[in-house]
């Protein structure tokens, strides 16, 4: 005989022996494998239980009435049956959450498809259009053996179920078999993860450090997060977010910017009636995140302009009396050096086999050359600006020797240093070292106050700037001039046969140099932006300069005596 019934059922061997217990003792059969309460939902379906079950139905009592076992008259013991279709414990009162399914397109399927899925079946197409989205929800999930909602049993039966099914399979294709193993895995880590919070609860459980599922730290660490790195996580977002607004600030500070322009242009004239009005205009600013370089320029760019400075407030006396005394001193302590001056014996200087005249030129171009280099550093322009440019407009005292040293162009550098290479090396061993370094700097300072004088006494341009080594190379050339003003001057690259032709006294040379410079002034046109005040000032001062050095050289040879002369002409 078969035992299917006892182990199936799990009867403590019915018929064996006789009942001990008391016949009012009710003995409630229990559910295949497991107590339902603790064991996972059952995985037929309502339909499916029925027909692998079917043989059983005298013995479930799907009714809940007592099964009574044996032909004993003796009163029946009542056996409380629960049937294999249901999960849920009949202990248990907790309501189902409704399941909604998948949509599958957006538009709800018609009353004409709905009866063309599931055939001849009365179904209604707010009942075929759940039907549809739970299936579909189920072959996702890998749930197609779980019970279905009883709302769906109950209205549909099993052949337009298998209906429904074939429908979506034929025309919403999915991997069943793939979603049935994920679903597995999904079900395994997580009765895996209670188990062990279960065994953690009671003590049979614990981590090496720390709780059971406490978050880890980066690449899955389990040592958890590091509190350095949280602190170097929270100071690189704060340094972002400095960042962020001073980007801000930096794109909204434009329009601060014209306005300020506006306003310095209001309160003062000459600033009005400037012609190039370009530098009255607000540049757009650069994006630090798009182009970094040319808003890093810009901002250096602006840090130099010192913007913040009110013209307006400035008179011409506080322009014209610091910039006159720095000239003035300038000349005096270039008087002291030429006088005072001795040159140093051969041994002794820095470089022996080199003329004193192309080591003294040589200086002078590599310090233009060095600040000429400074003017393509965006850092240096705030410097630069204040003490190595003239600005009418906000003059600085020691910018009336810093922009004998400055150029921003090659070709203005070159043009200068080319004069003071040809031409000043000549007159350096005309006059000597002391003589020449005291002419060059107390010359070019002075073509700088001329500069000054003249843009904002005459000419009221307060916007107008002057720098290069102009002033000092135009006295150096007055000076040659006029310490040859009765010899023949020449341009020494000429064949000589024209050099002949085309020569001239030292002083129509240096007339003709005056009166180019003053024709360039009253042109209407011209042809390049130069500045003849600071030549002309550098003329005035060489031409001043060679004349009293001429008449000390006199006064010498006439204080001579007798025999000085003698032993000099020998």
């Amino acid at each position: 005989m078969s035992n299917v019934f006892c182990v199936a059922w799990r009867v403590p061997c019915p018929g064996l022996r006789s009942l001990s217990m008391s016949p009012s003792i009710a003995i409630p059969l229990r559910s295949a494998c497991r107590d339902p309460r603790t064991s996972l939902p059952s995985r037929y379906s309502n339909y499916t239980s029925r027909q692998f079950f079917g043989s059983l139905a005298p013995f479930t009592l799907s009714t809940g009435r007592p099964l009574r076992v044996g032909s004993n008259p003796s009163p029946p013991v009542a056996i409380l049956a629960r049937p294999f279709s249901s999960t849920r414990s009949s202990l248990s009162d907790s309501t189902p959450p409704v399941e909604h399914g998948v949509q599958l397109r957006p538009e709800p399927f018609s009353a004409d498809e709905i009866k063309s899925i599931f055939g001849k079946a009365k179904v209604s197409p707010v009942v075929g259009n759940r039907v549809l989205a739970v299936l579909q929800s189920r072959r996702e999930a890998g749930t197609l053996d779980l019970d279905l909602p009883e709302d769906i049993t109950h209205s549909v039966r099993k052949p337009s179920l298998d209906a429904a099914l074939r429908f979506l399979r034929a025309n919403y294709p999915l991997d069943e078999d793939a979603a049935i193993l994920a679903r597995i895995e999904r079900e395994e880590v997580e009765e895996e993860q209670k188990l062990i919070r279960r065994a953690e609860e009671l003590g049979l459980y614990k981590p090496q450090s720390g709780t059971y599922d406490a978050e880890r730290g980066e690449k899955d660490d389990p040592s958890g997060k590091s509190a350095l790195l949280e602190f170097r996580k929270r100071n690189e977002a704060r340094i972002l977010e400095q960042e962020e607004k001073k980007r801000q600030a930096w794109l909204e500070g434009e329009q601060q910017d014209l306005e300020i322009l506006k306003q310095q242009a209001e309160k003062n004239k000459a600033l009005q009636t400037f012609e190039n009005t370009t530098a009255l205009e607000a540049r757009p600013r650069a994006d630090p995140q798009q182009r970094p370089l040319l808003a890093w320029i810009q901002k250096h760019h602006l840090r130099g302009m010192d913007n913040s400075v009110d013209v307006s407030q400035m008179t011409n006396a506080r322009r014209i009396i610091p910039s006159l005394a720095i000239t003035l001193l300038t000349i005096g302590l270039a008087y002291v050096f030429a006088q005072n001056y001795e040159p140093p014996l051969k041994q002794d200087r820095m470089f022996p086999d080199t003329p004193p005249a192309a080591a003294t030129a040589m200086a002078i171009i590599g310090l233009n050359l060095g600040v000429y280099l400074l003017w393509k550093v965006p850092p240096a322009w705030r410097m630069l600006n204040r003490h190595f440019i003239i600005v009418n407009a906000w003059p600085r005292a020691t910018s009336m020797i810093g922009s004998v040293f400055s150029h921003q162009t090659l070709k203005h550098l070159a043009l200068n240093m080319g004069l003071l290479w040809f031409i000043g090396t000549r007159l350096h061993d005309d006059i000597g070292r002391g003589n020449f370094l005291a002419l060059y700097m107390a010359a070019g300072a002075l073509g700088s106050f001329t500069s000054l004088a003249a843009h904002t006494l005459l000419l009221k341009d307060l916007a107008a700037t002057s720098l290069g080594a102009s002033g000092a190379m135009s006295s150096l050339v007055a000076a040659w001039c006029m310490l040859h003003s009765n010899d023949k001057l020449t341009i020494f690259f000429l064949p000589r046969e024209w050099q002949e032709t085309f020569s001239a006294p030292g002083w129509l040379v240096l007339a003709g140099f005056v009166a180019f410079e003053t024709m360039s002034m009253v042109a209407p046109f011209r042809a390049a932006r130069f500045d003849h005040y600071a030549h002309l000032g550098g003329y005035l001062t060489g031409t001043a300069w060679a004349l009293a050095w001429k008449a000390e050289q006199k006064k010498r040879r006439e204080e001579k005596s007798w025999w000085e002369k003698l032993v000099s002409s020998d």
